[in-house]
């Protein structure tokens, strides 16, 4: 399946359950009080983050999910039991929407988030005993759980996002940039979803860059777009294809606009002119590289580390 990173879901809590109308009845005890017993409370919806969960893919075609309800009351004053939460795996990075608004960001492993509360239990006639009221037939029923719909957004921590047209070497600068064994073909769209390499520095520390699908040749958003993965980057590399013969200002326009509503805020955007070994690079490209050949790569790669240090 492919690569997801949004979906919508449903989400609804477990129904609390009913509260029991019950009266004592036992030999020898012919005025036996009430002894009905409360329902239990239904179980949370929990979104909870797994690393081995790697997008929301899975929620494609897993779009409903409800919590266990409590059980009744009975008889002889015993409670229903309580609902078992309901946990949803989701990959880290996951920001869950509702009604448009941002109500939870789940991160690291092991965060959690209650997204569809369980109903309280019911209320048995045995709590409604009193001295003037010695036989209630009063019960309070279980609630209805909480019901919503709710958008996912998974966002891969990107430090470097390289965007281009299709077939401008985007995939190949991963690959020389950081030993990324991404595929790498003569023709347009070949990467269907992100690819991802390492970057580390002299001290240890590990940045992520992301081939980023998405654009087709007219600059436009293709479906299944990924482009919405630099949201976290703070480098965004502009690949324009050294050999292509159309205007390179034209090019680099055309995906400006396609990326416009992606590009985070403070970037700083690099325009990179790749396979320099078959043509000169354009004037308007501040680094000039050849996956091929190597050229321009380490003082590319020099420049990364100063910028995101």
């Amino acid at each position: 399946m492919s690569f997801t990173d949004r979906v919508k879901i449903h989400v609804q809590g477990g129904s609390g359950g009913h509260g029991c109308l019950s009266f004592r009845r036992e030999a020898h005890t012919p005025r036996g009080g009430p002894d009905g017993g409360n329902g239990g409370r239904g179980g949370d919806v929990v979104l909870v983050v797994d690393e081995q969960v790697i997008d929301l893919s899975v929620f494609r075609t897993r779009v409903h999910h409800t919590a266990p309800g409590g059980g009744a009351g009975e008889g002889r004053n015993r409670h229903g039991r309580s609902g078992d939460d309901l946990d949803v795996h989701v990959p880290p990075g996951t920001r869950v929407l509702r009604d448009g608004y941002e109500v939870a960001s789940l991160m690291v492993p092991g965060d959690r988030a209650s997204v569809a509360r369980g109903g309280g239990g019911g209320v048995g006639n045995r709590a409604f005993r009193s001295s003037t009221h010695r036989a209630p037939r009063v019960v309070i029923p279980g609630e209805d759980g909480e019901e919503a719909w709710i958008v996912l957004e998974m966002r891969l921590p990107v430090d470097v996002a390289i965007i281009g047209l299709p077939n401008s070497g985007k995939t190949a600068l991963l690959n020389a940039l950081t030993g990324a064994s991404a595929t790498v073909a003569p023709y347009a769209h070949t990467t269907r979803e992100p690819a991802l390499g390492p970057l580390s520095d002299d001290y240890g520390v590990i940045h992520l860059i992301a081939d980023l699908p998405g654009l087709a040749a007219d600059g436009t958003g293709r479906p299944g777009a990924a482009l919405g993965q630099m949201e976290r980057a703070s480098v965004v590399l502009h690949c324009v294809d050294s050999s292509d013969p159309e205007d390179p200002a034209a090019r680099i326009e055309r995906v400006r606009r396609g990326v416009h509503a992606f590009m985070p805020e403070g970037a700083r955007e690099v325009v990179v002119a790749t396979k320099c070994d078959l043509a000169a690079p354009p004037a308007e490209a501040e680094q000039a590289t050849s996956a091929e050949t190597g050229e321009g790569i380490p003082a590319l790669r020099d420049e990364l580390h100063g910028w995101l240090q």
